[in-house]
């Protein structure tokens, strides 16, 4: 750990000079917040993190506090790289009525390094100008975020005129604001695309809005579009005036423009930013893309289009963008996708197409995306139809979402194309699931169908899946399932069959298997002792998250970066299968009724296993004669409310044996306890004579003084 000690030790060094700086030059305005800040701490940072995120898979319910969860792995923060360990001089402005934004930026430190101005509700219109900013040479971060409610019609705006080039800038975070670009900038790009006299510029009308640019060579081939000189373009575009520009951030690593009523976007706006890796265009109004809208970002790793209003996307549009790794086109009016829609992505790792009208996907649509790890497909409000072959070229897929499929017969060539396939979401109308349909995709752990109205399934339906671990089949029609047909699914770990309408299932279905969770619940079951082979204790779980704290006994916390989140299985009541039928037993447990109306003889549930504490006590010979009743007492009050009454009973129940022994050496067979079900109540089942012994001489009473645990019953048979 020597080597993490050093690193620490460099960060806070790194810390604690800036910090003296920052003290010793600054005042900061009343209506700022001026601090020094790691780069992972400001607020800009979300973004960088936005597409690191991993999706988990939380089934919904009334048990808020008792979480359904698969797996999650969690990343955690790369202390050794240098973009994220820099600490910050930071400050942080309200823009009010009577602030003057000029005065304010005078105002702050010339070694101001991030900086966040957010207007406030109803303070009228201010505007800020890049020109101003020019001060702050080290500047690395900026933020303007406009009023809550932003419109066109609103009172209020925050206007925002790029005039001037922030060469040192990295990140860029414009959310609420109208962006106005001046005619400095529209004459410093001209000057800059005036130096190569190989180009020209073609118009390429898609809307009858605002017609995009898009650099073609002189010597190609006549289009259809008119050819436009340069010096016509060059009058048009310093008269217009409107394109916002970034010619000149050449640092800049992020740039999100959200909510900001960009309707067209063009070439131009993003040429020469060699070094951005994140670019966010959401919640716009961007309609279309001009072809090679995007070239001249060549290192693009994340492009976020989500909520727009994208009609249709053509395999130019995005074309260039060979290092992207997240694609993010949520929220738009896409209606199809087929294999003229994308370019080549070499390095694609998600690409998120959800909430888009697509009814359909041609078959090698994403042909083109060999590498991508993840894809996320389909609308709830659009019924989406998968062709053969639709995912074919998809050869190092690990997860796939599709939602809202609409296929009668889930057959086997749907899934070709995906031999690394791990985990497959799917949701819609299936009605039934055909024999061998996840054979080309028999490498999955996960498998979730919930929410389908599969009303059958083929025996043979999940044939070959032995690597399967979480199978949900809840909330569909499922009357019926065949015998055998979970017997291949070796590893299985959870298997959620709630929320259908089964009635009955075939009595050695769960034989080969040994699921660690078996959901059951919410079924109209018939109860009957062909379900003695159900074990409570597996059958009434839920999944629970839960953080576990960081060890600081060893190295004094060092090497604990945070908490992790980790998961256990709690058993709840709640949630145990009930009878339907019979109507004497409806609503009753079905472990209840076997044991005790139907008396089965085959039931024979496992014991519930308590707290450590409880199950690891024993009765020893040198326990301190001054412990006091209050001890009792005080361990029966931090056990659940739910357990005080069989604790109460077990307590009664101990004294009496205590008793027994020592006074009259009554053999200990006549106080075996039988097995005692989870679901049952183990107070009644103590009968009245042992609460007679409940008040004895002096001298016994001082002996159940001395009880400071609750060792089960099976202890004291030993004595």
């Amino acid at each position: 750990m020597a080597w993490f000690y050093n690193v620490l030790m460099f960060v806070i060094a790194i810390y604690c000079a800036s910090c003296n700086g920052w003290e010793k030059d600054s005042t900061c305005p009343l209506v700022c917040t001026c601090q020094l800040q790691h780069l992972t701490e400001t607020s800009i940072y979300r973004f960088m993190q936005k597409d690191k995120t991993h999706s988990i898979y939380v089934e919904p319910g009334p048990f808020e506090n008792n979480e359904v969860l698969y797996d999650e792995t969690l990343d955690s923060i790369d202390l050794l790289d240098p973009n994220k360990n820099i600490a910050v001089r930071s400050a942080t402005c309200i823009l009010q009525t009577e602030t003057d934004p000029l005065e304010l930026i005078d105002s702050l430190s010339p070694n101001t390094e991030s900086l966040t101005l957010i207007q406030a509700y109803q303070s009228g219109n201010k505007t800020i100008r890049f020109s101003w900013l020019s001060r702050f040479e080290k500047l690395i971060s900026l933020e303007l975020i406009g009023p809550t409610i932003f419109h066109k019609d609103a009172v209020t705006h925050l206007l925002c005129h790029i005039d001037y080039a922030l060469e040192n800038l990295n990140y860029l975070n414009l959310e609420r604001v109208l962006v106005q670009n001046s005619k400095e900038q529209i004459q410093s790009f001209l000057d800059v695309i005036k130096e190569n006299e190989n180009v020209t510029f073609e118009y390429v009308q898609k809307t009858n809005s605002i017609h995009p640019l898009t650099i073609v060579k002189k010597n190609a081939p006549e289009a259809e579009e008119d050819i436009v000189p340069y010096n016509v373009f060059k009058e048009e575009r310093k008269s217009k005036g409107e394109i916002p520009l970034f010619i000149g951030f050449r640092k800049l690593n992020l740039l999100r423009i959200t909510n900001c009523e960009l309707s067209t976007i063009h070439w131009e706006m993003f040429d020469g930013l060699n070094k951005l890796e994140y670019l966010i265009l959401e919640k716009n109004n961007l309609t279309y893309i001009p072809a090679f809208a995007f070239y001249g970002t060549p290192n693009l790793k994340t492009l976020s289009l989500a909520h727009n209003k994208l009609l249709d996307i053509e395999i130019t549009d995005l074309a260039g963008l060979l290092q992207l790794e997240y694609l993010d086109l949520t929220y738009n009016n896409f209606t199809q996708l087929s294999e003229l829609s994308f370019p080549p992505f070499p390095k694609l790792k998600l690409a998120n197409f959800a909430n888009n009208p697509i009814n359909i996907i041609f078959p090698n649509t994403f042909a083109v995306m060999n590498t991508t790890d993840s894809l996320i497909i389909g609308s709830q409000d659009i019924g989406l139809v998968l062709l053969p072959n639709s995912f074919i070229g998809l050869q190092m897929l690990r997860s796939l979402t599709v939602n809202n499929i609409q296929v009668p017969l889930l057959k086997r060539d749907l899934f070709v194309g995906m031999p690394q396939l791990k985990q497959m979401t799917l949701t819609g109308n299936i009605k039934q699931i055909e024999f061998d349909t996840f054979q080309e995709v028999h490498n999955l752990d996960t498998l979730i169908l919930s929410n389908c109205h599969i009303q059958n399934i083929s025996m043979d339906g999940f044939l070959g899946l032995r690597s399967l671990k979480y199978l949900d089949l809840s909330k569909n029609e499922l009357e019926y399932i065949p015998s055998g047909i979970f017997d291949d699914l070796l590893n299985i770990k959870e298997l959620y069959l709630n929320e259908n309408k089964f009635k009955t299932l075939p009595r050695d279905i769960f034989s080969k298997i040994h699921p660690k969770m078996l959901r059951l619940n919410e079924n109209p079951w018939h109860c009957t002792c062909q379900m003695s082979e159900w074990k409570p204790i597996i059958a009434s779980r839920i999944k629970q998250k839960y953080v576990k704290g960081c060890d600081f006994s060893q190295d004094k916390g060092l090497g604990c970066l945070e908490n992790r989140v980790d998961f256990k299985y709690v058993y709840d009541m709640k949630i145990s299968p009930k009878c339907a039928e019979p109507e004497q037993y409806k609503n009753w447990s079905v472990f209840h009724a076997m044991r005790k109306i139907l008396k089965c003889p085959d039931y024979k549930p496992k014991l519930k296993k308590h707290s450590s504490s409880i199950r690891n006590s024993t009765i020893s010979p040198d326990i301190d004669k001054n412990t006091n009743s209050l001890e009792v007492s005080t361990l029966a009050a931090i056990i659940k409310p739910k357990y005080n009454k069989k604790i109460r009973a077990k307590l009664r129940k101990m004294k009496y044996l205590k008793y027994k022994l020592k006074t009259h050496s009554v053999p200990t067979s006549k106080f075996k306890t039988e097995e005692e079900d989870p679901g049952s109540s183990d107070a009644n089942d103590v009968s009245n004579d042992l609460s007679s012994f409940m008040v004895q001489s002096e001298e016994n009473n001082q002996l159940d003084n001395q009880i400071i645990g609750l060792p089960k019953m099976a202890n004291y048979k030993k004595l």
